[in-house]
């Protein structure tokens, strides 16, 4: 009992407050994608129309990974990180969201069409390019860096020396995507913080010879 009454309860409920806020500044980012996907029957059968939708996620992605840093440096206004990382960082995120979006679907249209057939060889190595464009763009919008092509290859890189720290952020938002298909209440209002926090943790030890080129 002397242990739980030492616990820190003002920092839990600080923190869980603080993700409460940041799932809902994500839900408010997102709506395109999220009514898009709340009006339509089979998404599936329209996949690289929400794949290409999904690029304007980008930048609610970087808001947020701004808003983790601010917290933890000390800065508990959550919301209002996360929209001024938003709009300074709405071109550069959605021009890298884009980038990724087109490349995946180019590659997965590639991926099906190599299933199957006489170059299905080839498939494994369609799956690995998608996983890694996926995950040096999450690398890329964590890090808080100006797009370019070098920074992506940069991210490339580092995603693929640490194979590791990407597998596990793939995992993690696989994890999240199903749960919002599955339970949207759960993961939409719940999970995204969370996940996305570890998600960002990783990619900024994955990218901490980045981390200079992050605007400050």
């Amino acid at each position: 009992m002397r242990l739980l009454a030492r616990l820190p309860y003002d920092m839990i409920f600080g923190t869980v407050y603080a993700g409460l806020r940041i799932n809902l500044c994500l839900v408010a980012a997102c709506l395109p994608l999220l009514a898009a996907l709340a009006l339509s029957d089979r998404p599936l059968q329209a996949w690289p129309f929400y794949t290409a939708l999904a690029a304007t996620c980008g930048p609610a992605a970087a808001a947020a990974f701004a808003a983790f840093r601010g917290f933890t440096e000390g800065d508990d206004r959550v919301g209002r990180s996360f929209w001024a990382a938003y709009r300074n960082s709405f071109g550069r995120a959605l021009a890298a969201g884009a980038v990724a979006a087109a490349l995946v679907i180019v590659l997965v249209v590639d991926f099906q069409l190599a299933l199957g057939g006489p170059l299905g060889a080839v498939t494994p190595v369609l799956a690995l390019l998608i996983a890694l464009v996926v995950a040096a763009t999450t690398a890329l919008l964590a890090t808080g860096a100006r797009w370019s092509p070098k920074t992506l290859l940069a991210c490339a890189y580092l995603s693929v020396r640490s194979w590791h720290l990407s597998l596990a952020n793939l995992a993690v938002l696989g994890t999240l995507a199903a749960a919002v298909a599955v339970k949207p209440a759960i993961g939409l209002f719940l999970l995204p913080a969370p996940a996305l926090y570890v998600v960002w943790a990783n990619a900024r030890h994955l990218t901490a010879a980045l981390a200079a080129t992050a605007p400050r």
